[in-house]
C-alpha cells in the first residue's frame, strides 16, 4: 500500500515540475548538413528570454576549424510582454571535402547543459577552387606586421582608416606566429592581460558590439607569402558618436616562451613581451543638413505593409515601416511624423533583429503603427511616413518613403464622430477608465498552485514514509 502511494506521489510530482519547466527551453540548432567547402558548418545555440548573452564555449570537432562567431537578438513585444530571443553561431570550416562525423557534444550554458545528437556532415568540392584557407574569412587585411626576425608579432588591425560619425568600422587584436617560428610559447595570464589591454584600446566615443569571445580562436593564414597561425583574442565592431579621432595606442602581450639555451636538455620558460604598432581612424562629419545630428549611417532599405488598403473615417489601419540593412540598427531612430489633420498615428510598437559579427552589424528594426484616418480621400502614405539617413554608398542623405496608398471612403470621421475640438480616437474616454483594478495574472496563478501542489505532495510523502 505504501508503495502504491508513494508511486502516485512520485508520477504527480513528476508531472507538477514538468508543467513548470516546459517553458521556454534553450536548444541547440544545426545548419545544413551538405555544403561546397566555401561554406561553413553551423552549430548554433538559442536561448529565449535572455535578456543578457551568456558565454558560450562550442565543441573543437576533428577535421573542421573554428572561424567566425556571430550573435543575433531579437527583440520584440507580445501581448504588452517584452520577449528576447538570443542565437550564438560558431562557423567551422573544411579544409578539404569528405564525410566529417560530428559527435555527440554538451554546450554547458549557466549549469544548463544543452544536448546534440551525432551527426554527419558532408564537404563537397566548390565550384572555384581557391585557396581553402581564405575561404569565410572576415575582410582582409594586410596586417600591419613588425616582425621580430622570429616570426611573431601582435597586430591590431582595422579594416578602415577613415569613416563619417556613425559609420562602423572593425577592430581586431591577434597574435601571429609563423608556421616555422624557433620558438614554443604558451599563454600567460590571458584573462588579466586582455582585460587591462581592452581598457586601453576600447574609445570613449565608440559605440562597441562585439560577439565576445570566450576562447582565443585560431586559424592558418598567409601573409607577404609567409604561413602563419593566428590567435585571434578580441574582435569588434565600433561605430564613433563624436568626431573626434580614433587613436588605438600601442599594446603588450606577455607569454610565456621556453627557453633552452642555457643548458643540454632543460627547459626553461621567461616571460616575453611583444608589442603591436599604433593604429589612428580619422572620423569625418557628415555633410550639411538640418537633421545631420540625428540620422542614422549606413545602407539601408525600407519593407513595408498596410494591414488594408481601403477602410472607412474612424476604423483603425495597421502599417509597419521595417528599416533594413547594415549599420548601427540598435540606434536606428523612429521615423519623424508630422501632426497632420488627416490622420490620428499614435505610438509604434517597436522590435528588432540585430545580427553582429566582426564582418559587419545587420538586421532590422521595425515600427508598428496604428492610424485612424478623418478624412474621406485617397491619401500616399509617402506625405506622412519618411526616413532620412545618410547613405554610405552614395556618400550622401537618402529618404526612405512609404509608396502605400490608402483610400478612405465614407463620411469624414472628424465630422460625424468627434467634437470640434477634436479627439485622440483610440484614447476617448481614458479618463473615465477605472485603473484601481490590479489586471488577472493567470501564469503568475498557475505557478503559486503548482508550487503549492508540490509542497503538499512533499508533506504526503513525508507522512507516508512515516507511516
Amino acid at each position: 500500500m505504501k508503495l502504491y502511494a508513494l508511486l502516485n506521489i512520485i508520477l504527480c510530482f513528476s508531472g507538477t515540475l514538468l508543467a513548470q519547466t516546459i517553458n521556454d527551453a534553450s536548444t541547440i540548432e544545426l545548419g545544413s548538413k551538405n555544403l561546397s567547402l566555401d561554406q561553413p558548418f553551423l552549430i548554433s545555440v538559442v536561448l529565449r528570454d535572455a535578456e543578457t548573452r551568456p558565454a558560450v564555449i562550442f565543441p573543437e570537432i576533428n577535421g573542421l576549424e573554428k572561424r567566425s562567431k556571430s550573435a543575433t537578438s531579437a527583440i520584440s513585444t507580445v501581448d504588452g510582454k517584452k520577449v528576447v530571443i538570443q542565437t550564438i553561431t560558431q562557423e567551422y570550416f573544411a579544409a578539404k571535402p569528405g564525410n566529417y562525423l560530428i559527435p555527440a557534444f554538451v554546450i554547458t550554458i549557466n549549469s544548463l547543459k544543452l544536448k546534440s545528437e551525432e551527426t554527419m556532415v558532408v564537404f563537397s568540392q566548390q565550384a572555384s577552387p581557391g585557396d581553402a584557407v581564405s575561404v569565410g574569412v572576415s575582410p582582409t587585411f594586410e596586417a600591419d606586421v613588425e616582425d621580430t626576425g622570429d616570426g611573431i608579432f601582435l597586430s591590431v588591425q582595422t579594416d578602415k582608416k577613415a569613416v563619417f560619425i556613425r559609420e562602423g568600422f572593425a577592430l581586431r587584436i591577434s597574435l601571429y606566429i609563423a608556421e616555422n617560428a624557433p620558438v614554443q610559447m604558451e599563454f600567460y595570464r590571458f584573462n588579466e592581460q586582455l582585460q587591462s589591454i581592452l581598457k586601453q584600446l576600447r574609445p570613449a566615443n565608440c559605440w562597441e558590439e562585439n560577439v565576445g569571445i570566450e576562447e582565443i580562436v585560431k586559424r592558418r593564414i598567409t601573409i607577404r607569402g609567409r604561413r602563419y597561425t593566428e590567435y585571434n583574442m578580441y574582435q569588434a565592431r565600433l561605430f564613433p558618436i563624436t568626431t573626434e579621432d580614433i587613436v588605438f595606442p600601442s599594446i603588450a602581450l606577455q607569454m610565456l616562451v621556453i627557453d633552452n639555451s642555457k643548458a643540454v636538455n632543460v627547459e626553461r620558460k621567461v616571460v616575453r613581451s611583444f608589442r603591436s604598432n599604433k593604429a589612428a581612424i580619422v572620423v569625418r562629419q557628415l555633410p550639411d543638413h538640418p537633421l545631420r545630428d540625428q540620422v542614422a549611417v549606413g545602407q539601408y532599405a525600407l519593407k513595408e505593409n498596410l494591414s488594408s488598403t481601403l477602410v472607412y473615417p474612424g476604423e483603425s489601419v495597421r502599417y509597419m515601416f521595417k528599416v533594413e540593412g547594415v549599420g548601427n540598427i540598435a540606434a536606428i531612430p523612429a521615423p519623424t511624423i508630422q501632426s497632420n489633420s488627416t490622420f490620428d498615428i499614435y505610438p509604434p510598437e517597436v522590435s528588432q533583429i540585430i545580427k553582429r559579427s566582426y564582418q559587419s552589424v545587420v538586421g532590422e528594426k521595425t515600427f508598428d503603427y496604428f492610424v485612424v484616418p478623418r478624412k474621406d480621400g485617397e491619401f500616399p502614405l509617402g506625405r506622412y511616413f519618411q526616413w532620412v539617413y545618410f547613405n554610405l554608398s552614395k556618400a550622401k542623405y537618402d529618404t526612405l518613403r512609404s509608396a502605400k496608398m490608402l483610400s478612405v471612403k465614407g463620411e469624414d470621421y472628424k465630422l460625424a464622430n468627434l467634437s470640434l475640438s477634436g479627439s485622440s480616437g483610440l484614447y476617448d474616454n481614458l479618463e473615465s477608465l477605472d485603473s484601481s483594478k490590479d489586471s488577472i495574472d493567470y501564469k503568475k496563478i498557475l505557478k503559486d498552485t503548482t508550487n503549492g501542489i508540490v509542497i503538499l505532495l512533499l508533506i504526503a510523502m513525508v507522512w507516508v514514509f512515516r507511516k
